[in-house]
């Protein structure tokens, strides 16, 4: 945990400095006025909301990095303080054999460890002496050297990726809290109906263009292995039967690839997050220990209200990885996971859709205001949450 702190401590300061230099971002065009119309303020928002969703995804998958850096940082260093004590070992060993074969006598201690010259060159002659009394084999001395020296190489390697990861979590963040504080300024506008009305328009044309774009990758995905069933089913011959029966099978398999993503729930299942948010796709990605990814991380304000997203019961505990969490078993029958809360509101109990449970926080291993996110349809394995979210928020 105290690696965790160190690394995550190297962070805050990073992000600190970089908004420090950029006390004056780049914000959207100002929509508050009277220069844009409608649809282009409506489009701006989009546009906005689209960009803190990347700054969102790039902080995800950094943090995700840097958890697993965190720890092969941890595991090089503990290499090294063991390669470090077996070379010190038969440097001493070396040391006390030289000294035995020079005096004649093994219990007295000469001290031949320093740092001018002259105790260099004593240690060297000592160190030779030994070598060739045949006390220790100059081979294993060199390989060991060798080791650390490689060693040493390699965490220099990993304290550089890590620097690279502080940077690009800080850039990540500091380019979020000024979308989203774009993104405040500009959903005012929303109360403007003509403006609402054009949003709403542009985000249901961007929703369909996107199941186009999706139904027809799907179909050509389908269509590629349905071609690469077709060239192989002759080839494994068991009678023309047997072959059909097989391109079937694969034939269903393929379709079922190429399905889109699962949505849980219907037009009734609420948006997790009352409030701003970014987010992106990070369902899957490794983390230590052979762990996956299994929720969506949505960033936003510390203290934005989390709320039910069905009715149900929910249940409050915490985890040293996720802070303070709540459990909502819903009504439909799904689970609901919600992490990192600063606090929740009320005990546990039942809730109305909608109702709210906790707020945004950055409790447990992060240090950035977020909603870690799972869905497990029938209280199973966990499910990819982001096509849920995306249709909902």
């Amino acid at each position: 945990m105290q690696r965790r702190r160190a690394l995550w401590r190297a962070v805050d300061v990073a992000v600190v400095s970089t908004l420090m230099l950029t006390m004056v971002p780049v914000h959207a065009a100002d929509a508050s006025g009277t220069d844009l119309t409608s649809a282009e303020v409506a489009a701006e928002i989009i546009r906005v909301q689209a960009d803190a969703d990347e700054a969102a995804r790039r902080w995800a998958d950094a943090e995700l990095s840097a958890e697993a850096l965190a720890l092969e940082i941890e595991s090089a260093g503990a290499a090294i303080a063991a390669t470090t004590l077996e070379y010190a070992q038969l440097e001493g060993e070396l040391s006390q054999i030289a000294i035995d074969r020079f005096t004649g006598r093994s219990n007295e201690t000469i001290l031949v460890l320093g740092g001018n010259a002259v105790e260099a060159m004593q240690r060297d002659a000592l160190r030779a002496m030994a070598l060739d009394a045949g006390a220790a084999n100059a081979d294993t001395v060199a390989a060991v050297q060798k080791g650390l020296t490689d060693q040493q190489r390699h965490l220099e390697r990993l304290n550089a990726e890590n620097a690279r990861l502080v940077a690009v979590l800080a850039e990540s963040q500091a380019s979020l809290n000024a979308q989203l504080k774009d993104l405040a300024q500009l959903e005012t506008r929303l109360k403007d109906e003509e403006v609402k009305r054009e949003y709403e328009a542009q985000l249901a044309a961007q929703k369909q263009e996107a199941e186009r774009v999706a139904a027809a990758e799907a179909a050509a995905a389908l269509a590629q292995q349905q071609a690469a069933i077709a060239q192989i089913a002759p080839v494994r011959g068991g009678g023309a039967g047997a072959s059909e029966a097989s391109s079937s099978q694969a034939a269903t398999s393929a379709a079922a690839a190429a399905a889109p993503a699962q949505i849980v729930g219907n037009d009734a299942w609420l948006c997790p997050v009352a409030g701003l948010n970014a987010f992106g796709d990070t369902w899957g990605a490794p983390r230590p220990g052979g762990r996956k990814h299994q929720g969506v991380d949505m960033m936003s304000p510390s203290g934005t209200p989390v709320v039910a997203v069905v009715a149900g019961v929910v249940k409050l505990s915490t985890s040293e990885r996720g802070g303070n969490l709540a459990s909502l078993t819903g009504d439909d029958g799904n689970r609901y996971f919600y992490g990192h809360l600063s606090a929740w509101e009320g005990p546990g109990r039942r809730v109305a859709a909608g109702e709210v449970i906790g707020y945004v926080g950055k409790t447990g291993q992060t240090d950035a205001n977020h909603l870690h996110f799972e869905i497990h349809p029938n209280g199973g394995a966990a499910v990819n949450p982001y096509p849920t979210v995306r249709n909902a928020c």
